[in-house]
């Protein structure tokens, strides 16, 4: 008898786990990124990918300062890269932002950089709150040393 009260016991305990797990992972931050960089695109050269924050890629999206940062590890730590978005005027806000109006991209890949780039992107949602960002959608275009060099492109979502 004590045995199957043990039993009952366990397999109600493990029903509710079910049931409050999905609670949990709800306010975990969903944090993507969509990329694709032509052949020759410095520094990532070809690579293109999507990427939701999970076991297999590591995203992070967040602000530091003025400048908005994204760190992706993807292919189980062994292809790193970060883009950290900035514009002349402050902190970001919804809007497109241009390299003449002196939008920056800095990327970095496997320990490679370029900062003398020509980049757009577009911010159409971006929000605020007491610990800092909760929600970002954006799309970018980056390119290294010229503006008709090899192009990287994508989006990034974020989410609290």
């Amino acid at each position: 008898m004590k045995l199957r009260h043990a039993f009952t016991t366990l397999a109600v305990a493990v029903g509710l786990t079910g049931v409050f797990a999905p609670v949990a992972a709800a306010d975990e931050p969903i944090a993507s990124i969509d990329f694709a960089a032509e052949q020759g695109a410095f520094p990532v050269d070809g690579k293109s990918g999507y990427w939701v924050a999970s076991p297999e890629h590591e995203v992070v999206i967040r602000e530091v300062g003025d400048i908005l940062r994204v760190d992706a590890d993807g292919d189980n730590g062994s292809y790193y890269f970060r883009l950290d978005f900035s514009a002349s005027t402050g902190p970001l806000q919804v809007g497109s932002y241009e390299h003449a109006g002196g939008a920056r991209i800095l990327a970095i890949a496997t320990g490679l950089g370029c900062s003398d780039d020509y980049s757009t992107f577009t911010i159409s949602r971006i929000e605020r709150g007491a610990e800092g960002l909760t929600a970002l959608d954006a799309t970018f275009e980056q390119r290294c040393a010229s503006p008709t060099a090899p192009a990287l492109r994508g989006e990034v979502h974020y989410r609290r």
